[in-house]
């Protein structure tokens, strides 16, 4: 499973990987694991172009045993409460961790 995050503030962000051993996501599509971290010499955000200036933050966290709970309900990648995504994008919403994999199912 490949978890991208643009909360560089978050505890858990390694290079904008999600280091997390379980990611859940609420009902409104907010990441609640992120945790605040203030880090030393604050990385400026370069995942609006990491593949073209920054290689070295384009790899995947391939990790099969890593728990992606989702209770976003109308999600399509929603299967009783677990996301069956091969991937997540967390990006910072205005100062929230929105999951931009969402997608309503109609």
């Amino acid at each position: 499973m490949d978890i991208k995050c643009r909360r560089t503030t978050c505890e858990h962000n390694r290079g904008y990987t999600c280091c997390a051993c379980n990611v859940d996501i609420d009902n409104n599509a907010i990441c609640k694991t992120y945790e605040y971290h203030q880090k030393e010499n604050e990385e400026l955000d370069l995942s609006k172009n990491m593949f073209e200036s920054a290689p070295e933050y384009a790899n995947s966290r391939h990790i099969r045993n890593v728990s992606l709970y989702c209770n976003a309900g109308k999600c399509l990648f929603n299967k009783e409460g677990k996301c069956q995504a091969n991937g997540i994008t967390v990006i910072d919403d205005n100062e929230t961790s929105a999951c931009a994999t969402f997608i309503e199912d109609c």
